[in-house]
């Protein structure tokens, strides 16, 4: 039997050879330590600011409309027949009192002499009755019954000689000729358009324009208007709010305005489509805000930054813009949340609570 006993001499070596080693390891292992970065906070964003302050400011509404005349004619014969002249044509401009058209007036002549001669065989028989009732020989009956023939006779010459007279159009204002709606030897009914005239002269042409329910409120009488057209590019024609339909059209549903030009010295014709804006006098309280404050869009509204009550931080805020002119917006103070500066350079890189530091303040 193999013996397995080992001498203390020997024990007594290794421990001395290896045991150093075990506790250094030991030592290394219990000693280790975990280190971690110390947090940092966050740099602050050097921003400008701008004041805000109220002001008084009307939102213009814009529009589109088409030019028209204020005034026009739709002219026509009184009585039917052929056509024997039209000596204007579309586009024509005419005078007042001016010869635009004809019919054949051997209809009209002919009833002219009838109703003449029958007025005249109505007095000579009046005349005999009178003597005939004062030599007693005619009753009062029949003397009055002759007096009503005179008058109907009379009425019946009138209107001859009136549908003899307009046998003819005659311009009734000066003007120009929008519509020609017949041609020489047609046959035209009682009262149907031959012409259609636009009437010519100061305050004689308009802008008809709808404008949506929720404008037509703001606007009145008298209110202010700038267009401008592509048939005259880079000028502008002035004018002024002159009608508001009391209601809204039933097909389109927006309300008719019409717009008076002033004379501006260049012929508009009718149908020119027309752009602009009309200037209500409803003055309103509203915050003008710079562009640069303008962060992103978001629909209707926008996105911008204020600086919070201790001027640390930044806040964003939600608004929507009420007009947008040249380098500024306005807003409703209500929608600000109390705030007197908004952040213009610098707002590009913030965050809802962001760390600032003011570098400058721009007043209005």
């Amino acid at each position: 039997m193999i013996s397995t006993y080992l001498p203390n001499s020997f024990l007594s070596v290794a421990g001395w050879l290896f045991g150093p080693a075990a506790a250094f390891l030991a030592l290394v292992s219990c000693t280790e330590v975990k280190t971690q970065p110390a947090a940092q906070e966050p740099v602050p964003v050097y921003v400008e600011t701008h004041i805000l302050e109220p002001a008084s400011a009307s939102i213009p509404v814009y529009v589109t409309g088409r030019v028209s005349s204020a005034t026009s004619f739709d002219l026509s014969f009184r009585t039917g027949g052929f056509i024997e002249e039209l000596l204007v044509d579309e586009g024509d401009r005419v005078r007042k009192g001016q010869l635009l058209a004809a019919i054949n007036r051997r209809e009209t002549n002919a009833m002219v002499l009838r109703a003449e001669n029958m007025y005249q065989k109505s007095l000579r028989d009046l005349s005999r009755l009178e003597n005939l009732y004062a030599d007693d020989a005619a009753t009062l009956e029949q003397l009055e019954d002759q007096k009503t023939l005179r008058d109907i006779y009379r009425a019946e010459l009138d209107i001859a000689l009136f549908n003899q007279e307009r046998a003819s159009i005659i311009a009734p204002a000066d003007g120009v000729v929008l519509q020609k709606r017949a041609e020489v030897n047609e046959q035209v009914g009682q009262g149907q358009v031959v012409f259609r005239l636009g009437q010519t002269g100061t305050g004689s042409t308009v802008v008809i324009a709808g404008v949506s329910d929720r404008d037509i409120q703001r606007l009145k009488p008298g209110d202010a208007a700038v267009f401008t057209t592509e048939a005259h590019p880079g000028t502008q024609f002035n004018g002024r709010v002159s009608r508001i339909a009391p209601e809204a059209h039933s097909r389109s549903g927006v309300f008719e305005v019409e717009i008076t030009l002033e004379n501006a010295g260049i012929r508009l014709r009718n149908g020119f489509i027309v752009s602009g804006k009309l200037q209500p006098k409803d003055d309103r309280n509203l915050v003008p805000v710079p562009l640069s404050a303008l962060v992103e869009a978001d629909g209707l509204h926008v996105w911008i930054y204020a600086p919070t009550a201790d001027n640390r931080s930044a806040e964003r805020l939600r608004v929507r813009p009420l007009h947008i002119a040249d380098e500024t917006f306005f807003v409703s103070a209500a929608e600000l949340n109390g705030a007197e500066r908004v952040i213009t350079r610098g707002s590009a890189y913030l965050r809802p609570g962001s760390r600032i530091v003011t570098a400058g303040e721009v007043n209005p």
